[in-house]
Protein backbone atom coordinates (compact mmCIF):
# COMPACT_ATOMS: atom_id res chain seq x y z
CA UNK A 1 0.00 0.00 0.00
CA UNK A 2 2.48 2.53 1.01
CA UNK A 3 4.74 1.40 -2.78
CA UNK A 4 2.08 2.17 -4.46
CA UNK A 5 1.10 5.93 -2.75
CA UNK A 6 4.54 6.52 -3.40
CA UNK A 7 3.60 5.79 -6.92
CA UNK A 8 0.20 7.80 -7.25
CA UNK A 9 1.47 10.61 -5.08
CA UNK A 10 2.91 12.97 -8.41
CA UNK A 11 -0.23 12.08 -10.19
CA UNK A 12 -2.18 14.75 -11.96
CA UNK A 13 -5.20 14.58 -13.11
CA UNK A 14 -6.15 16.67 -16.33
CA UNK A 15 -9.71 16.24 -17.19
CA UNK A 16 -9.53 17.88 -20.86
CA UNK A 17 -6.70 15.30 -21.70
CA UNK A 18 -7.60 12.03 -22.65
CA UNK A 19 -5.87 9.15 -21.35
CA UNK A 20 -3.58 7.13 -23.03
CA UNK A 21 -0.10 4.54 -22.58
CA UNK A 22 3.35 5.78 -22.65
CA UNK A 23 6.37 3.83 -22.18
CA UNK A 24 9.47 5.84 -20.02
CA UNK A 25 12.46 5.10 -21.51
CA UNK A 26 14.92 3.77 -18.67
CA UNK A 27 17.99 5.99 -19.42
CA UNK A 28 20.54 3.60 -18.81
CA UNK A 29 19.12 0.30 -19.97
CA UNK A 30 16.60 1.65 -22.47
CA UNK A 31 13.54 -0.67 -22.73
CA UNK A 32 12.67 -4.21 -23.53
CA UNK A 33 9.69 -6.71 -23.02
CA UNK A 34 12.20 -9.53 -24.09
CA UNK A 35 13.43 -9.84 -20.51
CA UNK A 36 9.66 -11.02 -19.91
CA UNK A 37 8.72 -12.67 -22.82
CA UNK A 38 8.96 -16.26 -21.13
CA UNK A 39 5.90 -15.18 -18.52
CA UNK A 40 2.71 -14.51 -20.09
CA UNK A 41 2.60 -18.17 -21.56
CA UNK A 42 -0.90 -19.11 -23.12
CA UNK A 43 -0.88 -22.19 -22.15
CA UNK A 44 -0.46 -21.33 -18.21
CA UNK A 45 -3.21 -19.33 -15.98
CA UNK A 46 -2.93 -15.53 -15.68
CA UNK A 47 -2.18 -15.56 -12.00
CA UNK A 48 0.95 -18.00 -12.33
CA UNK A 49 2.07 -15.90 -14.80
CA UNK A 50 1.74 -12.10 -12.75
CA UNK A 51 3.04 -14.33 -9.51
CA UNK A 52 6.03 -14.99 -11.68
CA UNK A 53 6.76 -11.60 -13.57
CA UNK A 54 6.55 -10.38 -9.72
CA UNK A 55 9.43 -13.12 -8.92
CA UNK A 56 11.41 -11.98 -11.61
CA UNK A 57 11.22 -8.10 -10.68
CA UNK A 58 12.00 -9.11 -6.99
CA UNK A 59 7.88 -7.91 -6.12
CA UNK A 60 7.40 -11.37 -4.50
CA UNK A 61 6.91 -10.88 -0.49
CA UNK A 62 9.94 -13.00 0.46
CA UNK A 63 10.91 -12.38 4.01
CA UNK A 64 13.89 -9.88 3.33
CA UNK A 65 11.24 -7.96 1.35
CA UNK A 66 8.81 -8.02 4.11
CA UNK A 67 11.75 -6.49 6.04
CA UNK A 68 12.62 -4.15 3.09
CA UNK A 69 8.98 -3.20 3.14
CA UNK A 70 8.49 -2.77 7.34
CA UNK A 71 5.79 -5.68 7.67
CA UNK A 72 8.22 -7.16 9.02
CA UNK A 73 11.13 -6.60 11.78
CA UNK A 74 15.06 -7.08 10.62
CA UNK A 75 15.39 -10.22 12.84
CA UNK A 76 12.79 -12.24 10.86
CA UNK A 77 14.80 -11.69 7.74
CA UNK A 78 15.70 -15.81 7.51
CA UNK A 79 14.33 -18.36 5.05
CA UNK A 80 11.16 -20.11 5.82
CA UNK A 81 12.89 -23.13 5.81
CA UNK A 82 15.09 -22.57 8.36
CA UNK A 83 18.52 -22.75 6.66
CA UNK A 84 19.87 -19.79 8.36
CA UNK A 85 20.04 -17.50 5.35
CA UNK A 86 18.39 -14.46 4.43
CA UNK A 87 15.27 -15.49 2.34
CA UNK A 88 15.34 -13.43 -0.81
CA UNK A 89 13.78 -14.53 -4.13
CA UNK A 90 17.32 -15.85 -5.56
CA UNK A 91 18.26 -17.61 -2.60
CA UNK A 92 14.58 -19.41 -2.03
CA UNK A 93 14.48 -20.52 -5.51
CA UNK A 94 18.41 -21.37 -6.13
CA UNK A 95 20.49 -21.50 -3.24
CA UNK A 96 18.59 -23.03 -0.15
CA UNK A 97 19.67 -26.51 -0.14
CA UNK A 98 15.87 -28.14 -0.33
CA UNK A 99 14.37 -26.28 -2.95
CA UNK A 100 17.71 -26.68 -4.92
CA UNK A 101 17.76 -30.35 -4.68
CA UNK A 102 13.80 -29.62 -6.09
CA UNK A 103 15.54 -28.64 -9.11
CA UNK A 104 18.86 -30.22 -9.20
CA UNK A 105 18.29 -34.29 -8.16
CA UNK A 106 14.49 -34.47 -8.40
CA UNK A 107 13.63 -31.93 -11.58
CA UNK A 108 16.66 -32.73 -13.32
CA UNK A 109 16.54 -36.36 -12.64
CA UNK A 110 13.17 -36.55 -13.95
CA UNK A 111 14.35 -34.79 -17.46
CA UNK A 112 17.30 -36.78 -17.34
CA UNK A 113 19.24 -33.19 -17.88
CA UNK A 114 21.79 -31.38 -15.97
CA UNK A 115 22.67 -28.14 -15.05
CA UNK A 116 24.67 -25.12 -13.03
CA UNK A 117 22.93 -23.24 -11.13
CA UNK A 118 23.52 -19.15 -11.95
CA UNK A 119 23.23 -16.47 -9.57
CA UNK A 120 20.13 -15.26 -9.91
CA UNK A 121 16.14 -16.57 -10.86
CA UNK A 122 15.98 -14.05 -14.09
CA UNK A 123 19.41 -15.75 -15.43
CA UNK A 124 17.73 -19.86 -14.33
CA UNK A 125 14.82 -18.32 -16.21
CA UNK A 126 16.57 -17.98 -19.67
CA UNK A 127 19.10 -20.90 -18.86
CA UNK A 128 16.27 -23.86 -18.24
CA UNK A 129 13.90 -22.74 -20.64
CA UNK A 130 16.37 -22.56 -23.49
CA UNK A 131 18.74 -25.66 -22.10
CA UNK A 132 21.61 -25.62 -24.76
CA UNK A 133 21.73 -29.01 -26.90
CA UNK A 134 17.90 -29.26 -26.63
CA UNK A 135 15.53 -29.22 -29.90
CA UNK A 136 13.94 -25.58 -30.25
CA UNK A 137 10.65 -27.66 -30.57
CA UNK A 138 11.23 -28.14 -26.29
CA UNK A 139 11.56 -24.82 -25.17
CA UNK A 140 7.82 -25.11 -25.35
CA UNK A 141 7.57 -27.38 -22.80
CA UNK A 142 10.28 -26.27 -21.21
CA UNK A 143 9.10 -22.92 -20.39
CA UNK A 144 5.90 -24.80 -18.89
CA UNK A 145 7.90 -26.67 -16.27
CA UNK A 146 9.99 -23.94 -15.26
CA UNK A 147 7.04 -21.71 -15.00
CA UNK A 148 5.00 -24.67 -13.11
CA UNK A 149 7.91 -25.27 -10.76
CA UNK A 150 8.49 -21.81 -9.39
CA UNK A 151 4.59 -21.88 -8.56
CA UNK A 152 4.81 -25.54 -6.59
CA UNK A 153 8.09 -24.14 -4.87
CA UNK A 154 6.18 -20.95 -4.01
CA UNK A 155 3.46 -23.03 -2.86
CA UNK A 156 5.40 -25.56 -0.74
CA UNK A 157 7.06 -22.50 1.50
CA UNK A 158 3.34 -20.93 1.51
CA UNK A 159 1.75 -24.20 3.21
CA UNK A 160 4.79 -24.71 5.43
CA UNK A 161 4.17 -21.14 7.09
CA UNK A 162 0.58 -20.48 7.01
CA UNK A 163 -0.59 -24.26 7.34
CA UNK A 164 2.28 -25.98 8.98
CA UNK A 165 2.85 -28.44 6.37
CA UNK A 166 5.71 -30.11 5.98
CA UNK A 167 7.88 -29.63 2.88
CA UNK A 168 8.05 -32.98 0.78
CA UNK A 169 10.86 -32.63 -1.98
CA UNK A 170 8.78 -35.65 -3.65
CA UNK A 171 5.79 -34.18 -3.64
CA UNK A 172 6.62 -30.75 -4.99
CA UNK A 173 8.07 -32.90 -7.75
CA UNK A 174 4.70 -34.54 -8.03
CA UNK A 175 3.02 -31.02 -7.88
CA UNK A 176 5.16 -30.39 -10.81
CA UNK A 177 4.33 -33.17 -12.81
CA UNK A 178 0.81 -32.91 -12.55
CA UNK A 179 0.38 -29.22 -12.86
CA UNK A 180 2.27 -28.97 -16.15
CA UNK A 181 0.52 -31.61 -17.44
CA UNK A 182 -2.67 -30.20 -16.98
CA UNK A 183 -1.60 -26.76 -18.29
CA UNK A 184 -0.72 -28.90 -21.17
CA UNK A 185 -3.61 -31.02 -21.55
CA UNK A 186 -6.42 -28.31 -21.21
CA UNK A 187 -4.61 -26.38 -24.15
CA UNK A 188 -3.66 -28.69 -26.47
CA UNK A 189 -6.07 -30.62 -29.16
CA UNK A 190 -4.25 -33.58 -30.03
CA UNK A 191 -1.47 -34.95 -27.59
CA UNK A 192 0.05 -38.17 -28.53
CA UNK A 193 1.21 -39.37 -24.89
CA UNK A 194 -0.92 -39.64 -22.00
CA UNK A 195 -0.51 -38.82 -18.43
CA UNK A 196 1.96 -41.75 -17.67
CA UNK A 197 4.02 -40.85 -20.11
CA UNK A 198 4.60 -37.72 -18.78
CA UNK A 199 4.94 -38.56 -15.33
CA UNK A 200 7.95 -41.00 -16.53
CA UNK A 201 9.03 -40.02 -20.00
CA UNK A 202 8.79 -36.28 -20.29
CA UNK A 203 11.52 -36.19 -23.22
CA UNK A 204 9.83 -38.67 -25.13
CA UNK A 205 6.38 -36.66 -24.39
CA UNK A 206 8.82 -33.39 -26.09
CA UNK A 207 9.18 -35.27 -29.08
CA UNK A 208 13.47 -35.63 -27.70
CA UNK A 209 14.88 -38.99 -28.87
Amino acid sequence: MRECSVLLSNVILQENIQDHWRWVLDPIHGYSVSDFNDVWHKLVPVKVSIFVWRLLQDRIPTRANLVRRLVLQPNHNLCATGCDSVETADHLFLQCNLFRNVWYYLIGHWLGISFVFPGCIKEFCLQFTQLAGMPRASYHYLKVIWLASVWAIWKARNNYVFKNAVIDPHITLDNVKRTSFLWLSLNVTHLAFGFHDWWRHPLLWMGVR
